[in-house]
């Protein structure tokens, strides 16, 4: 574009929610109340950034352990979500912290 372009009138844009001031594209720092402005469906691919999943508890595995995610036996280390109290295999640990960035069975409880 050339600076002609640039000073034209234009309807399309994104204001600052906060003191108002016009921005042609996103994400951007408000030069004005230096807000931070993002569009929705970042903020979403960005979310497990701004708050990541706590770690779980490291335990010994039981006797009847089960993991709640692939329901085989575990063996070795057990990965307690502190929030549901579910039990997870060292695989499922890491696929959940890595990849879903969120414990599943917070988000969808067993049936009781």
């Amino acid at each position: 574009q050339t600076s002609a372009d640039q000073s034209e009138l234009s309807t399309k844009g994104y204001l600052c929610p906060q003191c108002k001031a016009k921005y042609q594209e996103l994400p951007v720092e408000c030069r004005l109340c230096r807000l931070t402005l993002v569009s929705a469906p970042h903020l979403a691919r960005s979310y497990h950034h701004l708050f990541p999943l706590h770690l779980f508890t490291e335990r010994e595995a039981g006797q009847s352990s089960c993991c709640a995610a692939c329901q085989q036996p575990i063996r070795n280390r057990v990965y307690e979500c502190p929030d549901c109290n579910q039990s997870f295999c060292t695989s499922c640990d890491t696929y959940i912290h890595e990849t879903l960035h969120t414990c599943p069975t917070c988000q969808n409880p067993p049936n009781q």
